[in-house]
């Protein structure tokens, strides 16, 4: 729905159309799915932020977490963000999850694989609305930064 639907829609509204780029932010299962989408669809997208993201080291541990989270180990295996982060490469990705997050295993696991540009912040904090609410503003910030110019710099062109 994302690629098919909502990105189309926004175009035709005027967003996401050069110079403004797409990006893509998500909080948990969101931030997952975020992070999946960029490597699916790299050149879609111009930047990805997602906040606690619901990422598993192994089948077996979401199996054990959330068992109805993958139909399939070879599910889980065809969309784990960890396997396939190399479609990240040249994208900013910014991953932002507190240190007593249950996911915290799974998204330490993936930043030690993310490339070198990656920001990855894990600051203290749990999967927690008001965790989440901390890290909206800088994680905007930062898709802000790298999907488009800025409203001073829009009137001043």
């Amino acid at each position: 729905m994302v690629v098919d639907e909502l990105v189309p829609m926004c175009r035709r509204l005027g967003l996401g159309r050069a110079p403004a780029r797409v990006g893509i932010m998500g909080i948990s299962m969101g931030g997952y799915g975020a992070i999946l989408l960029a490597e699916r669809h790299r050149r879609l997208f111009s930047a990805v932020a997602a906040i606690s993201p619901a990422i598993f080291e192994d089948f077996h541990v979401a199996q054990s977490m959330f068992p109805s989270a993958f139909a399939s180990d070879a599910s889980f295996q065809a969309t784990d963000v960890i396997t396939h982060v190399s479609q990240l490469a040249g994208l900013p990705v910014l991953i932002s999850s507190g240190q007593g997050d249950p996911f915290h295993p799974g998204v330490a696991a993936l930043a030690r694989v993310l490339p070198r540009s990656a920001q990855v912040h894990f600051p203290v904090g749990c999967h927690t609305r008001t965790f989440f609410a901390e890290q909206v503003m800088p994680s905007l910030l930062f898709m802000g930064s790298h999907i488009g110019r800025s409203e001073s710099r829009t009137r001043q062109a």
